[in-house]
């Protein structure tokens, strides 16, 4: 098993992270495997969410 990252420690501390390297155009530094993975996470949700709806 690998070593845990602050993604997996502290998920509210990594998104802040996240935000703050893009605001500061450090897009080199961003974790982008994750972030990707959230994103497409909360599309498929919102897209759950909204068929349920319907």
């Amino acid at each position: 098993m690998g070593i845990a990252t602050q993604y997996d420690t502290d998920f509210y501390g990594w998104i802040q992270e996240q935000a703050a390297l893009i605001k500061a155009g450090r897009l080199d530094a961003v974790d982008l495997k994750n972030l990707l993975e959230e994103v497409e996470s909360m599309g498929r949700s919102e897209e759950n969410a909204l068929e349920s709806r319907l």
